[in-house]
């Protein structure tokens, strides 16, 4: 039986490239809130790009339904993972506060 390595997801590192924070090499205080901010911008620019799509096929402009529903796939899947990140964190925050002090 052969193992093969992991791969990474090609979709997902497109939503969010894994690029350094620009503030974070002089703010080192600058760390998780920062990425959830950049996170919710831009599944909120990809759910924004996704309606102005559906609008456009509406109206008989501009791209094909395949190109539609890859935008709409796209913001989906976008919103998942900041959804699954978001439930971590509140599972590490209450994990944290059932510790005894």
């Amino acid at each position: 039986m052969q193992i093969s390595a992991l791969t990474k997801i090609d979709g997902l590192s497109e939503a969010f490239p894994s690029q350094p924070l620009a503030g974070a090499q002089q703010n080192p205080t600058v760390g998780f809130g920062k990425l959830m901010e950049e996170m919710i911008s831009k599944v909120s620019d990809l759910q924004n790009d996704a309606d102005k799509s559906i609008q456009s096929l509406a109206t008989g402009q501009g791209k094909g339904l395949h190109e539609v529903m890859l935008s709409v796939e796209k913001a989906s899947i976008s919103f998942q993972m900041l959804t699954q990140v978001r439930n971590k964190a509140v599972e590490a925050y209450q994990e944290i506060m059932r510790m005894p002090v």
